[in-house]
């Protein structure tokens, strides 16, 4: 691109701290890292030092404690004693969303990254992301792959890594004819394989949704592409570590009511945007279903309750989600059979 080597003759140097005169350290680091934590405690060091152990060092890493009954909090104050760039916020239990949001209200840094308390990422991880962003800088987003990590105990069993066949950059008005690409080759709803500008999150106010039950993540980021129409950098390594196990956030039990009212609005959002870009008349069945995928977690989070109760929350709900044909759709949904679920779904515009 026309820019690109200008960019590229004019690259500052990487601003590791060591090599930072005094004068400048006070300045806003590269990087905001925000860590939501709640019962992370056997695994909190790991992350921690992970984020300490960058070979790029110009970062800020806002940890906050969620209302962690174990041992959580204190480890956050030692480390935000020892390394300054750490930062501890201690808050009463709100969950993830309201912890996401705590540390967003006080970031500094050009870029935001999101990385959960149990998990870890590479040691180069910033410094790569920092030459991507060197390269690419019209680009707004960087993605990047995710590795998920399987455990039984503390034993790892298997790893399941998502991540882009090669580095890319797409211009914002090329995102529709590589949204098919986007949605079956990189995890889109994750926040925690992705960096933000923090400029744009704070100029247009895109926060975490508390109230959500299911994919807030994926919510954020749409908020994000929906309000920024970012050109997006694809690099091609998974910096990455999600530790797959049972998780629990002590924030209060919300009703299923709720789990399909996430949904709508997941559903909404995502259809707005896509009808924002030019979509290649063949993929559209492909990425329609692949919100009717997301639609299928409502079924799976009520298919231990009896008939009667399903029926009456997509009642109460006042949704059109699938009405008499409930199983019908699961069957279909369960069967990948997306394009009969979508006729089946048609009420609800999808």
């Amino acid at each position: 691109m026309p820019g690109n080597s200008k960019n590229r003759n004019k690259t500052p140097p990487k601003r590791h701290a060591d090599s930072i005169p005094p004068r400048f350290l006070s300045m806003s680091p590269l990087f905001s890292i925000i860590i939501p934590v709640y019962r992370s405690g056997p695994f909190l060091r790991d992350c921690l030092d992970s984020i300490r152990n960058q070979t790029l060092t110009d970062w800020e890493c806002i940890c906050i404690n969620d209302g962690s009954p174990d041992e959580s909090g204190a480890i956050l104050d030692e480390y935000a004693r020892k390394d300054s760039r750490f930062t501890a916020i201690h808050q009463d239990n709100r969950g993830v969303s309201a912890a996401r949001n705590a540390g967003l209200s006080v970031a500094k840094g050009s870029w935001t990254a999101f990385v959960d308390g149990d998990d870890t990422v590479e040691p180069d991880m910033l410094d790569c992301l920092h030459e991507a962003a060197l390269r690419t800088p019209e680009a707004s987003l960087l993605c990047y792959g995710i590795s998920k990590d399987f455990h039984t105990g503390l034993r790892l069993i298997r790893t399941e890594t998502t991540l882009p066949s090669r580095d890319q950059h797409i211009p914002a008005e090329e995102t529709g004819a590589f949204l098919r690409y986007l949605l079956t080759s990189l995890d889109m709803e994750s926040s925690c394989n992705k960096l933000f500008r923090t400029e744009l999150l704070k100029k247009n106010g895109i926060r975490f949704n508390t109230s959500a039950v299911v994919f807030e993540d994926f919510q954020f980021v749409l908020d994000y592409l929906s309000a920024c129409s970012p050109d997006i950098s694809l690099v091609k390594k998974a910096f990455y570590h999600y530790r797959a196990q049972e998780k629990e956030n002590g924030a209060a039990k919300r009703s299923r009511f709720n789990l399909v009212r996430d949904i709508d609005t997941l559903t909404a959002k995502f259809l707005a945007w896509i009808s924002t870009l030019s979509l290649p008349q063949e993929d559209i069945p492909v990425i329609k279903g692949y919100i009717l995928q997301k639609i299928s977690v409502i079924f799976h989070a009520l298919q231990r309750q009896p008939y009667a109760a399903r029926r009456e929350v997509f009642r109460k709900a006042e949704l059109p989600l699938c009405g008499r044909y409930y199983h019908l759709v699961c069957r279909l949904l369960a069967a990948r059979r997306y394009r009969l679920a979508h006729l089946l779904l048609k009420a609800r515009n999808i």
